[in-house]
């Protein structure tokens, strides 16, 4: 009888010993799902030849974010070199997977040296925190969105349900060809001009392949941005919205000049809400 009861007693006192273990709250917890994060959009870093790019550019603690988007043309010819290449990544960590890079004419023309650096293609989709990523090469078939490009964006477009916001990544200011709005003022806003070369804003197909199917994400309730990075040299910002309530952002910066911007985006990641301000280089700097 005795070693009967010793052995209930040792039973439940073990059973009690693993229910107050596993109820500690001092054991190690998943940590939390991020409620809020940072982004910034910067673009156009270039000096005129590739021994530097912008000083304030590459002062910016970029660590503060929790995304970056590279609106292309970095460095004079950002590819050109091994050197030129550790010193982009040196300044924003391109191989990290949270840095997305859409290309300018000044990357190129080596792409397989930035794809060593970037361990990603030209042309890629990405998702972080709700957001889908569509990156793209507009320097690819001068602006024509097509081919394998045109399939990754269809499969994108066509499936995407769960996410709060589309947003596509890319150079040149593809939409202002073709459109009414735009069109006439790209001498004014574009570092390229309009025409049939490899650093204008070529004709192109985005209102007639492109445009159609993000009219399709919005309508499912999905916000639409298209950010381009190829300004700066005349206006250092740029907005839009169409009718449909798609946007169209461009940033980029003029080398060695005083106003210089990036494109600072804020998402609340609980309540799906990005808001985003143009703000000066000196200020992110000082964290004003």
């Amino acid at each position: 009888m005795f070693n009967k009861q010793l052995t209930l007693f040792i039973s439940s006192f073990v059973l009690i010993t693993i229910f107050f273990t596993s109820c500690r709250k001092d054991e190690p917890q998943p940590p939390p799902e991020p409620l809020s994060a940072q982004y910034i959009h910067i673009s156009h870093t270039r000096s005129g030849n590739n021994d530097a790019m912008d000083s304030l550019a590459e002062s910016i603690d970029y660590s503060q974010f929790d995304m970056i988007w590279l609106g292309g043309d970095l460095m004079y010819i950002t590819s050109q070199t091994e050197e030129s290449m550790m010193y982009v990544d040196s300044v924003f960590d391109v191989g990290n997977k949270n840095t997305l890079w859409a290309l300018g004419n000044h990357d190129y023309p080596y792409l397989n040296t930035i794809e060593d650096f970037t361990y990603r293609e030209a042309f890629y989709a990405y998702h972080k925190n709700g957001i889908t990523f569509i990156v793209m090469d507009t320097q690819d078939s001068f602006s024509n969105i097509v081919g394998y490009q045109k399939d990754l964006f269809d499969a994108v477009t066509d499936s995407i349900t769960e996410s709060s916001h589309l947003i596509l990544l890319h150079h040149k200011l593809i939409w202002m060809y073709g459109n009414d709005d735009l069109e006439y003022q790209i001498p004014d806003i574009s570092n390229g001009p309009p025409g049939d070369c490899f650093y204008c804003i070529n004709p192109n197909n985005f209102y007639e392949d492109i445009y159609p199917k993000l009219l399709k994400v919005k309508q499912r309730g999905i916000e639409v941005l298209c950010i381009a990075g190829d300004i700066g040299t005349k206006t250092n910002e740029f907005e839009y919205e169409t009718t449909e309530g798609i946007h169209f952002l461009a940033s980029g910066i003029k080398y060695n000049i005083d106003e210089k911007k990036a494109l600072l985006f804020n998402h609340d990641i609980t309540n799906k809400q990005l808001s985003w301000s143009y703000t000066l280089l000196s200020d992110i700097i000082s964290g004003d």
